[in-house]
């Protein structure tokens, strides 16, 4: 398929129509904090990791009959449930768009 110039391409989509979201890319990262502990004269004891939980970065693209993203939102991907925690819209042509969203990993 060739992109032409009179607006047809859409985001190298072949067929135009689509219910759903296509994503683009994922990542999911699982980000630490390193804590120090100290005894109560204040001299270290040791170090340990505390997981945080994990984020989710996500581009996709939408059709005009996909259903919209908010925040709060829970969409379902890669075997997690994902919150959305932010959507901001990257590029819009015809009734399509590509959109960028961020929110982490629901544990419970």
């Amino acid at each position: 398929m060739a992109i032409v110039s009179d607006g047809t391409q859409r985001f190298a989509i072949e067929n135009a129509t689509f219910d759903g979201l296509v994503v683009e890319s994922y990542t999911l990262t699982s980000p630490a904090n390193r804590v120090d502990l100290d005894d109560g004269n204040g001299e270290p004891l040791g170090s340990t990791t505390v997981p945080q939980r994990q984020e989710v970065s996500l581009t996709v693209q939408v059709g005009a009959s996909a259903p919209t993203l908010a925040v709060g939102d829970e969409v379902t991907y890669g075997g997690n449930t994902i919150v959305v925690t932010s959507v901001d819209l990257n590029e819009t042509q015809a009734d399509y768009q590509r959109l960028s969203v961020s929110g982490y990993v629901k544990i419970n």
